[in-house]
């Protein structure tokens, strides 16, 4: 009797390798002695870090290669491998009627028509790289959002452990190719796999889930794999990637054929995560950030997946309504500012300065603060830093440090000590710090950094802060923005020292319409004596003088 792939068959341990547990139906790994009788299933594996086996042509003795219980002949292994366990099928199981028994035959219920909720897929570079524990964590933003998810493996060897992680982190959902009726993928043909996925998505669907995280097992180069990132089908209700590396390189490359074959890459994890050298290559060379599981757990994606959602629902909303549930996801600011990513401005190598969006409101938030408590140091002693005046108040006795933890990471603040007063700002006794003021600086159009920076400043203290004491500070911002690549600062030349601040807004436009639009951030560029000397002003000449003449 020729045996087919997932076909049920009775076998007796013949001799204890490799594998020495066997995954029940519960979960429990039984242990296994040699003469005991198992219930397994035939199929093929293919697992570059284990072993590549096929079915044989009989009922003679093969391997057990794969703790979920997969019979077939061991072709090849990894050098750390042990030889698999080896076993003997005693005959193939039948029902009643004497009918082999299938898994095809309990596959779930469902149609393979195109999906009515959308996908994102975990891929990686090979097999270990990290893609489940990817998905894993992409299932937990998702849930972490209000989201009824469903968590897919749509390729691979079956196996409970990747579907039973995935529900411990909240899928509503959990389901495998096994559940589509195929105890392996390796060597089943591509349209099969696209009906076995679109059936998974539209059970899924039925049970009410909006979304559906997809894991495809292996790397890009793996046979099946490397063709189904071309399936126009998946294509269709997948509206992002994630890609799990183990190294830059690898990433590198899997970014760029993923992009080449159509995806829309949303972020780069798995095991280059480890190394913070890694990441800074990878980063660099591929333009996305790498994302640590936690930052996914937390959520970190979910404002680029709206984002791609809403994209997705302006053209085909009447096929795919779970879109518009996905597009109305509210993203916690902390985690939407937290999480972005700026690219900052080419250098001289020819690569990009990555700058995180946490990173970057946290240097706006260290200067407010600073600037902040200078202000209010300055009050309390009636006199600015630095000057002398009999009337004082209050006298300044060096600094004391205190760090304050805020969303965006621990800022070390050097706080004024005062000999009279015992001054503490009154922004450290806020639970949070002013996420939606950092926001508005940082999403604010040149025109508007003034007015911003200044509510930001308010969000921090009761006391005005007024437009011509902010000079030094909007100075500063500035030039944090402009390396972020998100504000474009030119020098102007030495006859007109006065700043140039544009932006995309901006393009084309001569500089009478440039300046005549920028009066809230600029003043009148073309004479204001008023805002000639103020703070402001003198700052801003003094940035830019230093910049004309370098």
């Amino acid at each position: 009797m020729c045996p087919q792939p997932g076909d049920l068959v009775l076998a007796r341990i013949d001799e204890i390798g490799k594998h020495t547990k066997l995954e029940l139906t519960d979960g429990r790994r039984a242990h296994l002695f040699p003469g005991d009788e198992i219930i397994v299933c035939f199929g093929n594996r293919y697992a570059p870090d284990q072993y590549e086996a096929q079915i044989g042509n009989d009922l003679g003795p093969c391997d057990l290669v794969a703790a979920g219980g997969i019979a077939s002949l061991e072709l090849s292994r990894h050098q750390r491998m042990k030889p698999p366990t080896r076993i003997t099928p005693l005959g193939i199981l039948g029902n009643a009627d004497g009918a082999r028994l299938n898994v095809m035959q309990f596959a779930v219920p469902a149609p393979c028509f195109a999906p009515t909720i959308p996908a994102v897929l975990s891929l990686g570079t090979s097999m270990n790289a990290g893609k489940t524990l990817t998905a894993t964590s992409l299932v937990r933003g998702f849930k972490r959002m209000g989201h009824k998810v469903a968590a897919l493996k749509i390729t691979g060897t079956g196996a409970g452990g990747d579907m039973w992680i995935v529900r411990d982190a909240g899928a509503d959902i959990s389901l495998d190719f096994t559940d589509a009726g195929h105890a392996s993928t390796y060597l089943v043909g591509i349209s099969d796999i696209e009906d076995a996925a679109c059936r998974l998505m539209n059970y899924a669907a039925a049970q009410g889930c909006d979304v559906a995280v997809i894991e495809i097992a292996d790397g890009l180069q793996q046979l099946e794999t490397s063709q189904l990132i071309h399936s126009q089908r998946i294509m269709d209700f997948t509206i992002g990637t994630v890609f799990a590396a183990y190294d830059a390189m690898g990433a590198k490359y899997g970014v760029d054929l993923l992009t080449r074959a159509g995806h829309d890459v949303l972020g780069i994890s798995g095991c280059l995560g480890r190394s913070p050298l890694g990441v800074r290559e990878a980063e660099t060379t591929t333009g996305l950030r790498v994302f640590s599981p936690l930052e996914l757990q937390e959520g970190a994606l979910m404002t680029a997946i709206r984002d791609r959602a809403a994209k997705a629902y302006a053209t085909k909303g009447a096929d795919q309504p779970s879109l518009k549930t996905l597009s109305q996801t509210v993203v916690p600011a902390s985690i939407e500012l937290g999480n972005m990513v700026a690219l900052g401005p080419v250098r001289g190598d020819g690569q990009r300065t990555i700058v995180t969006g946490a990173s970057l409101a946290r240097d706006i938030l260290d200067l407010a603060a600073h600037h902040v408590m200078q202000a209010d140091a300055n009050r309390i002693c009636g006199v600015a830093y630095g000057r002398h005046d009999r009337k004082r108040s209050d006298w300044r006795n060096g600094i004391r440090l205190q760090n304050w933890v805020t969303d965006f990471g621990t800022i070390e603040l050097q706080i004024p000590r005062l000999k009279k007063t015992d001054y503490t700002p009154a922004f450290l006794q806020r639970a949070t710090p002013p996420v939606a003021a950092i926001k508005g600086v940082i999403d604010a159009r040149p025109t508007e950094l003034q007015t911003t920076v200044t509510a930001l400043l308010s969000s921090l203290t009761t006391h005005r802060h007024r437009y011509d004491d902010i000079g030094d500070l909007l100075v500063s911002v500035s030039d944090i923005m402009a390396n972020a690549g998100l504000l474009n600062l030119q020098g102007r030349t030495a006859d007109s020292p006065w700043p140039m601040i544009t932006a995309p807004e901006y393009d084309g436009l001569d500089e009478d319409e440039i300046l005549d639009g920028a009066p809230g951030m600029m003043g009148n560029l073309d004479g204001d004596a008023e805002y000639a000397d103020s703070d402001i002003g003198q700052a801003f000449q003094r940035r830019f003088s230093i910049a004309a003449a370098e």
